[in-house]
């Protein structure tokens, strides 16, 4: 039973037994008590309000429109979703009918779920999906380490010893002779910034972060850059490119013939010939190493290994780094195409000195920022490259023949 009927069915019953009451109470002393009169119209307010609610449940429960049922039921419509061709017709009795068409809403656009705002619920992916970025990898084949100074100096040996000789019982010794010089690389700045509202900010929680990280990858891409190719004018810096050795194309005989891998062979041959450190890494852009990477022998097979090895992939799991003569493979888009740089990754021959490590900050003092509720949000980094030993670098393309 309803619970409202239930209640209605209780009350009735209560209010019976105080009629009987009331009526016993009559014929015995010849009047009602006020407490009796009193409960019989609370009772009375009671029914009356549950009477109410029965009548407009009863209204408010009348069958809604049947439509749905029908088109599930409908064995036409059902062929129609599944064979997606052919026809159905509907019958709509009278009230179904009247109710279809007591609907206010017209549909006239085939797009109306997807264009409209607000038709259809939406799965939304949480975060930003960033731009193509490439690897930054010069770094890792480097070394680095901090420094509290704006100048970096170092004294290098300008004219080395000459080798001993043997000399004979008696015989005046040979007289040897060094001279030193001194270098500085200064230390400089790479940074960027960008101007955002508080309210986008605030509006949008996953914007900070996106910017956060960000702004960091091009400030390191912008290092990367500098420690290949930095001119050392203005506020760049000195890079291991301007200060490497030019490849000696003499090394490579005409006709013998010659491909990239015996142009990076006759380089290490180079650096090893002028008693150089022995290089460690071979920079070249994506195009050079996989026309390297896809050389094949007379037989049509490839000259660096299966490419079902793992040689020429990533540098996690059981991958191992990609590599040339035992020469580490860093294959970056921040050199330009054709060209190579080999050299080693001993702090002997060149190091990053780190002032400042990489910084994030956001700040309304800029401009008139603070009224127009912008922020600005910087990251920058200061550092300088000390190449101590210029030789040991040697630079070049593949283009160029002997």
């Amino acid at each position: 039973m309803d619970p409202l009927e239930q209640k209605l069915v209780e009350l009735t019953g209560v209010i019976t037994t105080f009629r009987d009451k009331a009526q016993e109470e009559m014929k015995t002393l010849g009047t009602t008590t006020t407490e009796t009169a009193t409960k019989l119209a609370a009772l009375q307010t009671q029914i009356d309000a549950i009477d109410a609610k029965m009548a407009d449940r009863q209204v408010a429960e009348e069958p809604a429109s049947t439509v749905e049922k029908e088109f599930k039921e409908n064995e036409q419509i059902q062929r129609l979703m599944r064979d997606k061709s052919g026809r159905a017709v509907i019958h709509l009795t009278e009230k179904t009918a009247r109710q279809i068409f007591a609907q206010k809403t017209t549909i006239t656009s085939g797009a109306i779920g997807s264009a409209t705002s607000g038709v259809l619920q939406i799965d939304r992916t949480p975060g930003i999906t960033s731009e193509a970025r490439q690897a930054l990898k010069v770094c890792d084949v480097l070394s680095a380490r901090p420094t509290q100074m704006q100048v970096i100096d170092f004294v290098k040996v300008l004219s080395p010893l000459i080798a001993a000789s043997p000399v004979s019982e008696g015989s005046q010794k040979l007289e040897n002779a060094l001279t030193f010089t001194s270098a500085s690389e200064r230390v400089k700045t790479i940074a960027t910034w960008i101007p955002a509202s508080k309210q986008i900010l605030s509006d949008m929680g996953e914007l900070m972060g996106f910017i956060e990280t960000s702004l960091p990858y091009y400030v390191n891409l912008a290092e990367e850059q500098q420690l290949l190719s930095g001119d050392n004018t203005g506020e760049n810096l000195h890079g291991l490119i301007p200060q490497a050795t030019a490849f000696n194309t003499g090394l490579l005989v005409a006709a013998a013939g010659w491909n990239k891998i015996d142009i990076i062979g006759r380089a290490i041959q180079q650096i090893t010939a002028a008693k150089e450190l022995d290089p460690t890494f071979i920079v070249l852009h994506p195009n050079d190493w996989w026309g390297i990477r896809l050389t094949k022998d007379g037989f049509g097979r490839y000259i660096l290994g299966d490419p079902q090895q793992p040689s020429s992939g990533g540098t996690t799991g059981t991958d191992v780094r990609p590599n040339i003569f035992g020469l580490t493979v860093v294959h970056t888009t921040s050199i330009t195409t054709g060209t190579f740089l080999i050299g080693s990754g001993s702090p002997i021959a060149s190091e990053i000195r780190d002032r400042m490590e990489m910084q994030v900050e956001v700040s309304t003092e800029h401009s008139d920022y603070f009224t127009r509720n912008l922020v600005a949000i910087r990251a920058e980094k200061r550092l300088a490259l000390v190449t101590k030993r210029p030789a040991s670098y040697v630079t070049g393309t593949f283009t160029t023949s002997p």
